[in-house]
């Protein structure tokens, strides 16, 4: 029996506070500090590098105490690291869209950034807790492929209306106002606190809802879980292919505990729990690492640099770093409605390719675009529905084969999951990091404004050819183990002068 659906609705949104909190975090940080508090782009490309390093120590840490401990009082290991996460999210996030206390417009950066800092690293620690141990979640409550992809779409589903949310409130807050000039100033600062407590108290709504709605299965349940779907694999095809049962020599029925069936994928006899440094053996972990690699960073770089990209290279007003990335995030959600059947006819690695030449094709748009163009406010609408439905799709198709990857190994869940994270955090952080010192100048100039066209287009262009290439490198290596080399632990079951070979 499947999920129900308050069950998966209750799963979706215990991700709400990370995704609302992320998406102000990549859209709208670099701004708040460059053009609001008046940080120099290489501090402020620092103050998010020391958070994404941070993020990425934590990431691996985390989930390795998650799998090993902690459990608070029967709550659940994964759920208890996702409330301590949760909490850090909430005291720590808010403070960073204001300024710092007992500050002034003429307080050194230097001041101001050492005052940041610790914020920074409690937040991204806290994120980091709470993003792996949902992840880990679902390998746990989904009972087959078909359930591990509806809830990797029902969490991104909710990943999608929470930065749809943070950018409608953004374009009320700022329409509502209705001060200042067209750009964005230091007059903002109160637009910008008043959006950020809006969404860490939406978020902290839905992480409840999260905690009462999800209930953790035990060690003991989920091997119980396991066993029953063993059982009722091997009787349904049982019932359909007699002929799969051998004899041994004497001609009668092997016990119970032969394996029987080469189709089974969990079989019995894969009772050894798989460790952690196991996975560093395994060539396709670190082929997803990349692949996982590349396409967060194709989904956050395109999210860091659209705002700049709007502004100075484009030219347009600050609204509409509020209503293009709404248009992204609207197609984004569209598109995690069309990977679930689509998924049950195409594979998973064909529709990511569909995904990363949806990037493509929107990166080498953006290159052509020009300001102060009558097309321009018109083409960029089109622009962000191919971003919003590519990045969407590359990101659940990345997250269902990761899901895939670890299978019934979710004893070390949490730490696959943490890699991957790992190498995200610390790939987005020196990404930005560099594209900020590289950046070649202060102000709001032509040479700034084709930077960032030049960010847009070949940069995260590249990055989406690098990810489809990882891609096929991924397929073609993982279907020829498949076909030669047995994973886990082998099986063999005489079948007259034939032997049967199980992959545990």
């Amino acid at each position: 029996m499947g999920l129900l659906f308050r069950q998966r609705l209750s799963f979706g949104v215990g991700h709400v506070l990370n995704d609302l909190c992320a998406s102000m975090w990549f859209s709208y940080l670099l701004l708040f500090f460059h053009k609001v508090l008046k940080f120099s782009n290489a501090t402020a490309g620092y103050l998010l590098l020391a958070g994404q390093i941070a993020d990425g120590i934590a990431t691996p840490l985390v989930g390795y105490e998650s799998d090993r401990r902690g459990n608070l009082c029967n709550y659940g290991r994964r759920k208890t690291w996702h409330l301590i996460g949760t909490i850090s999210v909430i005291l720590s996030f808010p403070p960073l869209f204001m300024r710092c206390i007992g500050c002034s417009e003429n307080t050194p950066a230097y001041a101001q950034f050492i005052y940041y800092v610790p914020l920074v690293i409690i937040f991204q620690s806290g994120w980091a807790a709470t993003q792996i141990n949902h992840l880990a979640l679902i390998p746990e409550l989904a009972r087959d492929r078909a359930e591990k992809v509806n809830l990797n779409a029902v969490r991104y589903a909710f990943t999608v209306l929470s930065n749809i949310l943070v950018y409608c409130v953004t374009w009320v807050v700022f329409d509502v106002s209705g001060e200042g000039t067209e750009q964005l100033s230091e007059d903002d600062i109160s637009e910008f606190r008043n959006i950020v407590l809006i969404v860490t108290a939406t978020g902290c709504f839905f992480s409840i809802i999260f905690h009462i709605g999800v209930k953790e299965h035990t060690i003991q349940q989920r091997f119980n879980i396991n066993n029953s779907n063993i059982s009722n694999s091997r009787i349904t095809e049982a019932d359909e292919n007699s002929s799969l049962q051998s004899t041994d020599a004497n001609g009668s029925i092997p016990d119970e505990k032969t394996c029987l069936l080469p189709s089974i994928e969990h079989s019995p006899c894969n009772l050894p729990m798989m460790k952690w440094s196991d996975w560093f053996k395994r060539p396709s972990f670190y082929q997803m690492a990349l692949l996982y690699m590349c396409t967060r960073l194709v989904v956050n770089l395109s999210q860091v640099y659209i705002p700049m990209y709007l502004t100075d290279t484009l030219m347009l007003s600050k609204k509409y770093i509020a209503i293009v990335p709404l248009i992204i995030y609207v197609s984004g959600f569209i598109a995690t409605i069309l990977t679930n059947p689509i998924s049950k006819f195409l594979r998973n690695e064909v529709i990511y390719l569909i995904g990363a030449a949806l990037v493509l094709g929107a990166c080498i748009w953006s290159y052509f675009l020009e300001a102060f163009e009558e097309e321009t406010k018109r083409d960029i609408f089109f622009i962000a529905v191919l971003l919003g439905l590519g990045t969407t799709i590359i990101l659940v198709m990345c997250l269902s084969m990761l899901s895939e990857l670890v299978g019934q190994n979710t004893e070390t869940g949490a730490f696959v999951y943490g890699s991957m994270s790992l190498t995200d955090k610390l790939s987005n952080g020196i990404a930005i990091a560099v594209i900020q010192n590289l950046n070649p100048c202060y102000c709001n100039c032509d040479r700034c404004g084709e930077f960032f066209r030049a960010v847009m287009g070949w940069v995260v262009g590249s990055i989406a050819v690098i990810g489809a290439l990882a891609l096929l490198i991924y397929a073609f290596t993982t279907k020829e183990n498949d076909m030669s080399e047995p994973q886990g632990n082998e099986i063999e079951a005489e079948d007259g002068n034939s032997d049967v070979s199980i992959n545990a």
